[in-house]
């Protein structure tokens, strides 16, 4: 008896060892939501330059409308939060939204341009005008989420942002809410 349980657990572990695993690698992961770690450890001072905590104004000289991919945001604080919304173009977040569930409270996104990270604010509305799409502004920039009709918790959607100087740039994705 003690043969035969010791021969099929030695089957067992022969036959889960064939098995291709479907776990992804920490390379894989950081690579799928944007951080990249092996830039990171070749080059430090660059992720050194992309902070993870925003301002209230963009970076001196930065082009508002050139939204780059977000990465680390662990420092943002977006406020009261019931929900957000998250608009990636493609496999890159480039705008997260958060808001209340109170409709008198403004919401608030965040963006990274010139490689730091600038806070939005949204008119009152809370977490369901977030959804909907809505106009977020900073000093010196305004960005308008535009997502398809529905209440689908991802939608293809379009934002514009314009800067001060009036240059623009739009562009298409999807607005991904929770």
């Amino acid at each position: 008896m003690k043969r035969i349980v010791l021969t099929a657990a030695v089957l067992l572990v022969a036959a889960c060892s064939g098995q291709q695993s479907s776990e992804e690698s920490a390379e894989d992961f950081a690579s799928r939501i944007g951080s990249d770690s092996t830039a990171a450890r070749d080059n430090p001072q660059a992720a050194a330059e992309m902070p993870n905590t925003a301002q209230a104004v963009p970076p001196a000289g930065a082009d508002v409308t050139a939204l780059q991919q977000l990465r680390d945001i662990g420092g943002v604080d977006l406020g009261q939060r019931d929900g957000g919304c998250t608009f990636m173009e493609g496999n890159r977040e480039m705008i997260i939204a958060s808001g209340s569930n109170d409709r008198a409270l403004p919401g608030k996104a965040v963006i990274r341009v010139g490689g730091g990270l600038t806070v939005l604010d949204a008119p009152p509305g809370g977490l369901s005008a977030i959804r909907a799409g809505t106009t977020f502004t900073g000093e010196g920039v305004t960005v308008q989420v535009a997502p398809a009709a529905g209440d689908a918790a991802s939608r293809p959607a379009n934002v514009s942002v314009t800067g001060a100087d009036g240059k623009s740039a739009t562009y298409s994705g999807k607005w991904i809410c929770a």
